[in-house]
């Protein structure tokens, strides 16, 4: 079998060939963003190929599906039922074709095979029957795509294979609810497509954007892992995909396609042992290969390493005893070890896409050198502050599409940006981003295009060092400096167009105490992170008014708890706040309130210990999960889960991609983490700006629940 070495080539299409179909070349591996709503019916023409690695799955039942926005969200995920638009039988190449679908954008369309008889690749028998446990899908996207043909026969064409269930799965573990062999894709109309395929305030694009992330990983039309996303054939257009780490998954499904060593019919052993390390914790085994692969998606720190271990075995009937990785064919190069994303305790098989040092780059403006915050619209537009080191002169933000590619780079230079720290999008399409500066000219506060990245206007502060910036659910924009003298808590109230600048102050000088992370809830309640030398506190300012009609006249409050300093904090859905130290003896706290305005009263309580040495930023996830970082080289994203009062940690592999060692592991992807952004698929954006050779941004692929991803909608704690 042939290797895939260009961007957008497959050794699949060499067996889509033997297809009696009418077959479209490859021409590109980019996948349209989703449309506006338009109706496709005949004479389109969509048709595949489904494979068991490299085998033919001759008889596998192949299903038709368009997604639907009924999905009800629950337990982080969407539970829906999804459109049945038509089910073939797949010939004894494995090939399929239609022409009589209808199909309505923005809608998502996907195909699912059932079942099938694995034949040797170019051959038309074999002495195996028909494993009833295989169960693959390709995500295709937007139902635009039917129209978007590369030939004048309106022709698309897939490939469904265990490459293309991991890319989907990963990628839509939110999305997917199982019923038997039955899998349905839907989200809730208001994290469907937004308007006209764009998210917007009160109705996101979650589904259409999972589809572009399943897409990026490995596109429907090639079946395999690309190295780079959008097309890109050294990572200067595209986001570094974890190849290595995806074979091992994908040749872990192959082996229950297969069903055992390939010998004999009826042989499902290696389904057997899949659904055994598949099984949740608490939870039952899988009956199909899809559901054991979406149990390791949802659970991916589960059994992990037993997992990998499980990826060792050799290839079905190749005659080979040893792993395999040394053979040429299936799912290669696959990973031989966890390496150093395994150790700590944090191996696991959450998946992330690497945008490397430089991505973003323009002749005027740096590429990421060193993402040091990030923030995320309402149509999961990414943008982070950048600057050009930790003393920074000079700096600029950048600006990532929901796929990871480049929308803006604004310029570089010391009258721009010196040092650009903490940044917040609003409702308005504009962006805010507070300046480090240490003299009264570089302190200031700056609005951006969020369509453009031009400079609005700068808004001078009476406070230097400035750090933390948010926007409430009204469009005030609240910020804070990183000293402990001065009025250092600070309000830009909007009124109109014009904006009015208020001080308060945080605690009196003796026991002062910088602001750090700031976070409104939902009802425009103000919470900061008070970050001391030797104190941590959650400093509250109480809104006396209502969430549309928000007075501050009662002050600052504060709840103090052990350990010194903080950096981060995230208010949840019912108004309580997470506190987390920066070193492992502070702990990890909640902080509730009683009462309301002037009478409100603070108490903060220890509810778990701190894994990290050196606690970051904080973000809450649709489920209420917190979400935060270890800025310490080498660790790791950590989750706590209030429901359950656990902790757990995350790093996802990154491997560099080499494609002909034989030694494949995974290393250290991220280092020295500050902020991170949770999108509305899942996704979880961290700002890693410590690597060795230049900062990084990471999308890790829906590791979390759906989240409104605009904070300045006032939904913290809430899926769309």
């Amino acid at each position: 079998m042939q290797r895939r070495t260009g961007a957008c080539t497959s050794w699949l299409m060499t067996a889509l060939g033997a297809l009696p179909l009418a077959m479209v070349a490859v021409t590109g591996c980019g996948v349209k963003q989703a449309a506006p709503t338009t109706k496709y019916n005949n004479p389109a023409t969509l048709q595949g190929q489904v494979f068991a690695g490299r085998n033919y799955m001759a008889g596998a039942t192949v299903k038709i599906y368009e997604t639907q926005s009924n999905g009800v969200a629950g337990n982080g995920y969407y539970t829906g039922t999804a459109k049945l638009l038509q089910t073939l039988t797949a010939n004894t190449t494995g090939g399929w074709s239609t022409s009589s679908l209808s199909c309505s954008s923005p809608d998502q369309i996907y195909v699912t095979t059932e079942g099938g008889t694995p034949y040797p690749s170019g051959l038309n028998y074999t002495t195996l029957s028909n494993n009833p446990n295989s169960l693959m899908m390709t995500a295709i996207g937007d139902c635009s795509l039917l129209s978007a043909a590369t030939s004048s026969n309106n022709v698309t064409s897939i490939v469904t294979n265990e490459a293309s269930t991991v890319a989907a799965v990963w990628a839509l573990r939110n999305f997917i609810s199982l019923n038997g062999t039955t899998v349905n894709v839907a989200s809730a109309s208001t994290n469907y497509a937004g308007a006209n395929g764009a998210g917007v305030v009160g109705s996101y694009a979650g589904l259409a954007h999972a589809f572009l992330n399943a897409n990026n990983l490995s596109p429907y039309k090639i079946g395999n892992f690309v190295q780079y996303t959008n097309g890109s054939a050294d990572g200067t257009g595209g986001g570094l995909v974890p190849v290595q780490e995806l074979n091992s998954l994908a040749y872990a499904q192959y082996l229950c396609t297969i069903g055992g060593n390939g010998t004999k019919a009826d042989d499902f052993s290696y389904c057997s042992k899949l659904y055994q390390l598949a099984t949740p914790p608490g939870g039952t085994a899988p009956t199909n290969s899809l559901a054991a692969m979406l149990n390791i998606a949802r659970y991916p720190a589960n059994n992990a390493q037993a997992i990998l271990d499980f990826t060792l075995t050799p290839i079905p009937a190749s005659g080979q005893t040893g792993s395999q990785q040394i053979n040429a064919g299936v799912y290669v190069p696959a990973l031989t070890g966890f390496g150093t994303a395994g150790s700590g305790g944090a191996t696991d098989w959450s998946v992330a896409i690497y945008y490397l040092a430089g991505y973003g780059a323009t002749s005027s403006g740096q590429g990421s050198t060193y993402p040091l915050f990030v923030t995320i619209d309402a149509n999961d537009n990414v943008y982070f502050s950048n600057p050009n080191a930790s003393t920074s002169t000079a700096g600029n933000v950048i600006a990532l599409n929901s796929a990871g590619q480049s929308l803006w780079t604004s310029a570089t230079d010391t009258k721009n940006l010196s040092i650009p720290r903490g940044i917040a999008a609003d409702a308005a399409g504009h962006i805010w981003i507070a300046n480090g500066g240490t003299t009264a000219s570089s302190a200031f506060v700056q609005e951006m295009d969020a369509t453009t990245g031009n400079l609005l206007q700068r808004y001078t502060s009476s406070s230097t060092s400035l750090y933390g910036v948010a926007v409430d659910s009204l469009g005030n924009v609240w910020y804070g400096a990183s000293t402990t003298t001065g009025q250092n808590l600070h309000e830009l109230a909007v009124k109109g167009s014009q904006y009015t600048e208020a001080t308060f102050a945080v605690m009196p000088s003796s026991a002062a105490t910088a602001p750090y992370q700031i976070r409104p809830d939902g009802n425009n309640n103000i919470w900061v992170a008070g970050n001391g030398s030797s104190t941590t506190q959650a400093i509250y300012f109480p809104n006396t008014g209502t969430a549309a009609s928000p007075t501050y006249t009662a002050g600052l409050k504060f709840a103090t708890t052990s350990g010194s300093g903080a950096y981060g904090i995230a208010a949840d859905a019912s108004g309580n706040a997470y506190i987390v130290p920066n070193t492992t003896t502070g702990g990890f706290y909640k902080t509730t309130v009683t009462g309301s305005g002037s009478s409100a009263t603070l108490a903060a309580s220890k509810v778990t210990t701190n894994p990290a040495a050196n606690s970051r930023f904080l973000d809450v996830d649709g489920s209420g999960n917190l979400w935060f970082l270890d800025n310490t080289t080498g660790t790791f994203l950590y989750q706590y889960n209030p429901s359950s009062a656990t902790m757990a940690s995350f790093y996802p592999c990154y491997n560099a991609g080499t494609m002909t060692s034989t030694v494949q592991t995974c290393s250290t992807g991220m280092s020295t983490k500050q902020d991170l952004a949770i999108d509305s698929t899942g996704s979880v954006w961290v700002a890693s700006y410590g690597n060795s050779g230049g900062g990084r941004m990471v999308q890790i692929i829906g590791l979390a629940s759906p989240t409104v991803p605009l904070r300045a909608a006032g939904k913290p704690g809430v899926m769309p």
